[in-house]
This record gives C-alpha cells, sequence and structure tokens, in this order.
C-alpha cells in the first residue's frame, strides 16, 4: 500500500490515463478503418466525399462501449458491524462512467470513474460511532462474457469482472449540531448536549442529531493516528447482467465488492482506543447498479479525401471509349453483356458462348448440345416431365414461396422403373408371415430366384421368359424338385394371374416328365439374419439381393448366386468391406443346405450347416447424422446463411428437384441428439436424427440397433 498521497496514482491521473489510452486506441481503429477503403488516384486537387464505410467497428470489428450508472454504496467495515442488519440497496448514491472495448467476442476490457459516499451510523448503549466518506474511483477491469456457453440467440448475456483501481476518500463523522453542540450519549438511550457524569448534568437538553457531517476524522486524531494518507488500491470483483436493447443501446445490472488495501476508511482500525476499537481486516464496500450504454458504430458515413485527376475531358473521354472492364476483348461502348466472367469465351458482342442456344453459357452448361427450344435449369439440363410436374405441385403448394421443409422422409432408395413388358415368371411362394427352414433352403437352391415385395407381401419368382411354354417347362423342373409353383406373368412389377393363358399349353405338356433338375451346387453370400428387417437404404449398392423371413421371426438377407466357390469368395470380402462383419458362405443343393466342401471349398475345421451368420455391422461405416431440411427449390438467402453458418453442411439432391440438407457425423447418440436440440433452436425446428450406412442414409432407430444400443 502506497505511504503517501504523492506517491499515488489517483483517479485524475488513471482518468487522464485512460482518456489519452481511448484516444490512441480511437484514431488507429479510424486510420485502419480508412485505410481498408482509400483508392488509389491521380495526386491533384482535394475534395470531400461521402460514402459508405465498410472497414467495420475497429480492429476487431467490434463497438467501443461508453455508459453511465448510478447505484447504492454499502460499507463493511469497523463500524456497523459490516452492514449487518442492513440492506445494501438502501443505502447511500453513486455514480459511475465507464467507457470500454471488446478485446475479443467474450472479453471486453475498460476504464471507469465513480464517486459517491459511503456511510454508517453504529448507535447501541456501548458504542456510538458513525461516519460519512466522500470517495472519488478510478480504475480499469476486465469483463468476461460467457460467449462460448451461451446459445446464439441469447438476449440476456452475464457477465464476472475484476479489476484494479484506485480509491480516495475523504472521511468526516458528526459530532455536533448545527448549534455546535456536542453530542453526549447517555446510559438511558438519548442524547444530550452536557456528558451524563458532569457537574452540571442536572441542566442537560436532549437534543437530536443533524446528520451533518462537519468533523474531519483524519483532524481529529482521536486515536493518534497521525495525517495518515486518505488514499488507497482496490480490487474489485463482479457479476452482473447486459441485456441488448437494440439501436445500439444496452442495460446492464450488477453488484461489485470493492476489496481495499487499508482499514482506515471508516477511521476506525484494530488500533483504535477504547470502545472505538475494531478488527484487523481492511475495509471494503459493495457497489450495487444498474446502467444504460451505447456502443459506438465505426461503420458510419466517413468523408474521405479523395484526389481529382488532372486529365481533360478529351483525355477523359478517350478512356471511356477504349475501356474493357471485363478484359473479353470487346470495347465496353460495343459490350452487350458487360461483366462476363474471366476466362469465358465470347462472340464479337462480348456475350459468352452459347452453341445449343439454351441461354447458359458452354462453361457452365453441364448439357452443351441441349435440343433447339428446350426449356433448361441453371445448369443447362433440360427438365423433365417429371420434373415440371414436381415444380408445378410444389408451386401450387406453396403460395408465395418454394420452400418445403418437412420431417417426412423416405429412407429407401428411389425404386427402378418396372418394365412395362411383359414377360413370365414362375412364382415359387408367396408369404405375409415367415416361412419355414425346409422352404427356405429349396427356394435358396434356385440360382436364378428372386423376390418381388408388393405390400406386406412377398412373391418369390423364377425366371424370366419372353414364352409361356418354357415357364411352363421351368414350373415342372421346380416340381419336380418338390417345389410348389405356378406360371404367372410380370408387368409393371406386377404379378398376374394367367391360368386361362396357360391351359392350352398345359394340356399339351400333360404326360411329360419333370424334367432336368438343377444337379450343381449354388453357393450364395449370406449377409447376416436380423429381428428386425432394415431399411432398403443399407442395400442400396446391392443389385441381386435376396430377402427371406423365417417362421423363426428372422429376417435373412443373401447376394450373389455361384457355382465358382472361388468367386463366391471374392463376393464375400466385398461385402465386407462394405461393413457386412457377418458374411459368410453357404451352399445349397436340389433343396437343401450342403457343405460349402462339396462347393470346392478346403475347410480347416468342421462346418455347422444349423448355424446361423453373427449379424454384425462394422461400426466404422455407421454414423448419426441431423437432417435440417429438405428443400424444393431455391433455398431462402437467410436459411442458406444459418446451413453455411453451422459448418459440416452435406446437400444430398432428392430426384427430381429437391435436396436434403445433413449435419455432422456423430459415433454416440448423445452427442447427435444435443445437437439436434442446438440446431433446432437456431430456426429449424424439424430437424432430426438419422442414420448412415456406407453414405446411404437410414433411420435413427435402425441405427441404434446396428450400433447395439
Amino acid at each position: 500500500m502506497p505511504r503517501s498521497p504523492r506517491n499515488l496514482i489517483g483517479p485524475q491521473k488513471l482518468a487522464g490515463l485512460g482518456l489519452w489510452i481511448g484516444v490512441c486506441l480511437f484514431s488507429a481503429t479510424s486510420v485502419v478503418a480508412q485505410s481498408d477503403s482509400t483508392t488509389t488516384s491521380l495526386p491533384e486537387a482535394v475534395t470531400e466525399v461521402e460514402e459508405s464505410g465498410t472497414s467495420g467497428s475497429g480492429i476487431l470489428g467490434l463497438k467501443p462501449h461508453i455508459a453511465v450508472g448510478i447505484g447504492m454504496f454499502a460499507f463493511y467495515g469497523d463500524v456497523g458491524n459490516d452492514h449487518k442488519n442492513y440492506n445494501p440497496l438502501v443505502t447511500r448514491l453513486g455514480y459511475e462512467l465507464r467507457a470500454s472495448a471488446p478485446l475479443t467476442p467474450w472479453l471486453e476490457g475498460g476504464l471507469y470513474a465513480m464517486h459517491g459516499r459511503l456511510g454508517m451510523n453504529e448507535r447501541s448503549l456501548l458504542r456510538n460511532i458513525n461516519f460519512e466518506s466522500r470517495v472519488t474511483i478510478g480504475g480499469f477491469q476486465l469483463k468476461y462474457n460467457f460467449l462460448q456457453l451461451l446459445p446464439d440467440d441469447h438476449a440476456v448475456e452475464p457477465y464476472i469482472s475484476v479489476g484494479f483501481e484506485s480509491v480516495e476518500f475523504l472521511t468526516k463523522t458528526d459530532l455536533h449540531d448545527a448549534q455546535g453542540r456536542s453530542y453526549n450519549y447517555w446510559s438511558d438511550g438519548t442524547i444530550r448536549d452536557v456528558a451524563e457524569n458532569a457537574a452540571n448534568a442536572g441542566d442537560a437538553v436532549i437534543i437530536q442529531r443533524d446528520y451533518s457531517y462537519e468533523s474531519d476524522v483524519r483532524e481529529q486524531n482521536v486515536d493518534g493516528f497521525g495525517k495518515y494518507s486518505e488514499s488507497t488500491w482496490a480490487v474489485p470483483v463482479g457479476v452482473g447482467a447486459r441485456l441488448d436493447m437494440g439501436g445500439g443501446f444496452d442495460f446492464r445490472i450488477g453488484t461489485t465488492m470493492h476489496f481495499t488495501f487499508d482499514d482506515k476508511v471508516d477511521g476506525i482500525t484494530a488500533s483504535s482506543l477504547g470502545d472505538r476499537k475494531g478488527d484487523a481486516k481492511n475495509d471494503k464496500f459493495l457497489f450495487s447498479s444498474f446502467s444504460i450504454g451505447y456502443g459506438i458504430s465505426m461503420d458510419r458515413m466517413k468523408k474521405k479525401k479523395m484526389k481529382m485527376t488532372p486529365l481533360s475531358k478529351e483525355e477523359l473521354d478517350l478512356i471511356v471509349l477504349n475501356d474493357d472492364e471485363d478484359a473479353d476483348g470487346v470495347l465496353d461502348m460495343n459490350d452487350i453483356c458487360p461483366h462476363t466472367p474471366t476466362g469465358f469465351q465470347v462472340d464479337i458482342h462480348g456475350c459468352p458462348s452459347d452453341r445449343d442456344g439454351d441461354g447458359v453459357p458452354d462453361e457452365l452448361d453441364d448439357e452443351p448440345d441441349s435440343a433447339l427450344g428446350a426449356l433448361v435449369d441453371v445448369k443447362g439440363v433440360t427438365y423433365t416431365d417429371e420434373a415440371f410436374l414436381q415444380r408445378h405441385l410444389s408451386y401450387l403448394d406453396s403460395g408465395v414461396v418454394n420452400v418445403v421443409a418437412s420431417r417426412r422422409e423416405s429412407f429407401g432408395p428411389m425404386p427402378p422403373k418396372a418394365a412395362s413388358k411383359r414377360v413370365y415368371v414362375v412364382k415359387v411362394g408367396s408369404k405375409v408371415e415367415g416361412i419355414s427352414e425346409e422352404l427356405i433352403q429349396k427356394i435358396l437352391s434356385i440360382p436364378d430366384v428372386r423376390t418381388i415385395e408388393r405390400g406386406d407381401t412377398t412373391f418369390y419368382v423364377v425366371g424370366n421368359y419372353d414364352a409361356i411354354p418354357e415357364a411352363l417347362r421351368r414350373e415342372l423342373e421346380l416340381k419336380g424338385m418338390g417345389i410348389e409353383s405356378l406360371v404367372m406373368a410380370e408387368e409393371n412389377g406386377k404379378l398376374i394371374d394367367v391360368s386361362k393363358e396357360t391351359a392350352s399349353d398345359r394340356e399339351k405338356l400333360k404326360g411329360m416328365g419333370a424334367g432336368d433338375v438343377n444337379r450343381n451346387v449354388t453357393v450364395r453370400v449370406q449377409l447376416g439374419a436380423f429381428r428386425y428387417k432394415l431399411s432398403d437404404n443399407i442395400f442400396k449398392d446391392i443389385n441381386d439381393l435376396i430377402v427371406v423371413k423365417g417362421d423363426d421371426g428372422l429376417t435373412r438377407y443373401y447376394t450373389g448366386s455361384y457355382t465358382d466357390i472361388n468367386i463366391a469368395a471374392a463376393h464375400k470380402i466385398q461385402m465386407l468391406l462394405k461393413g457386412f462383419e457377418g458374411a459368410f458362405l453357404v451352399a445349397f443343393k436340389e433343396g437343401k443346405r450342403v457343405s460349402i466342401v462339396e462347393a470346392g471349398a478346403q475347410l480347416t475345421g468342421p462346418e455347422d450347416l444349423s448355424s446361423l451368420a453373427p449379424s454384425i455391422i462394422n461400426p466404422e461405416v455407421l454414423r448419426y447424422r441431423i437432417q435440417v431440411g429438405n428443400f424444393i427449390g431455391d433455398v431462402p438467402l437467410e436459411t442458406m446463411k444459418k446451413l453455411i453458418g453451422m459448418g459440416d453442411i452435406t446437400a444430398i439432391p432428392t430426384p427430381p428437384s429437391g435436396v436434403r440438407y445433413f449435419y455432422g457425423a456423430f459415433k454416440d447418440r448423445h452427442a447427435v441428439d444435443d445437437a439436434t436440440i442446438a440446431i433446432q433452436k437456431k430456426g429449424f425446428p424439424d430437424a432430426f436424427v438419422v442414420g448412415e450406412m456406407n453414405g446411404h442414409i437410414i433411420p435413427a432407430d435402425q441405427a441404434d440397433e446396428l450400433f447395439g444400443k
């Protein structure tokens, strides 16, 4: 603590230092702001023009801030028993003036000055002391606003602060009334003009305090402290909150405890005499206040000095006539298409080359040879009939906007168009519920079996024949294997009963044998057996998938049909790489599952033909993602800004003209749920969690199952 007032940097000096620093910072900010927008020109006469600044508010793009406030001082020291039984908000007034600037978006530094009065009155039968001190404070402070922990759309901003300051105090006490009579505190609780033990105590008159603090405590020197310093250092520590009011204004409310380095603010210490004796702790005081502040924007209109050209009008005209702003080789006077991007080929009129005449320059045209008169999109690709219909429906449904955001999601791949040509197949089974293990083995022993799903029913069909007799011969072959079968027509993905059409051909084949039964071994890759049906998107890249639901409740997935064990093994490796870690080879022959040894495999141990593949998906190919929105047409600018601001956004086209936007890639369900809530608060209430496997979107609950959660 300083020992002499002369050695102190008082608040006036701090205020002057703060003003000098503020002027320097403001000047540096102005120089940086102006240098960003200064343009080169020819040296000559000077004129002033106004143009909008674009350099931002200061070096960091943050606004300097000034504020004025009012509050209440509460004293905690030797007088008043540390303010016990007193309300800290019903005391003496104080005023503050602050000037600050953000050092970072989350840390603010500033200077401040405060002025007010501290005081306390202690009244009892044993001790009667009072004081009032006029305090002047100056210092600097740092504030932290918890920005990293707050949502982007927060309205109230809490903060904590710490600083260092100089405190000057002038302490006085009330010892006499307005008539100059001294206060004498009697044991009956009254105040009189004569001491209780005086000889003329009988003449004493009851008087009242006037609460006018006229006596300088240091000058009284009751405790023999002499001419002690009436200034000290202090450390302020505070908490508060800030509310943005708009228009650059804000409202702050807070409370700060000032811990001084001295114990003489109230004139009482542990060295005081008699009943005046206090404790050894330094004095402190609380300032609870509110303030109104204003952020000074550096982006306002700035007057800037620009040089006037010394060229004559004729010279200026010559420059204009020969100017080529877009540097495409065509003078601006003759350029029908100004501002052509750099590198584009142009014609004699300065317009980008467009050989198919669709209005999209060749450099940007994804379909450079569109048909004459065809309507194209912004990439020059011809609109299909489906795209026209989708845009028309989107327009009718949208009213005045063309954005559609929905939680409804189709996780399956786009189904391939079914052939319109009628073909004939042999149906070997159809089930709504599961089928027996015996029938499963019979079906899987057929090399060219495939499945057709219609609603809840799965049809198992074989072959693809142009004529009924060929299909009937295959039917006989399958019946020879003990498999119930029936020829049907397949058209547009539907099975049609053709019993009447096959009747005549069936009569011709009556009495013929069952035909040659396939006696080759068929090897397949079993991907897994699951208690639940998986999303079609998981198998989007597998074209020959066979799905079989057994009566044991398991849904089995198979791919491939091979007679060569080596080719089958290579296919299995491809499935392992796709993340199906439980994939293994199974062999079928004449309607039964057999050992893969019969297919030419060499085993190192016994093979259990009743075993199922461990249904394991490699977690490295699994992720959780967040679908932020599903949009048709152009995304509004404000929405696109929000999407870009998130970072890690992936856009996936949805045929014919939609786009889905996904955020992040998570392995932990709790983390993705927390991120979803945060995105919903940012203006995307329909955001929801999905899964992803090998780049294909699947429902979140299936991702949970595959992760084993």
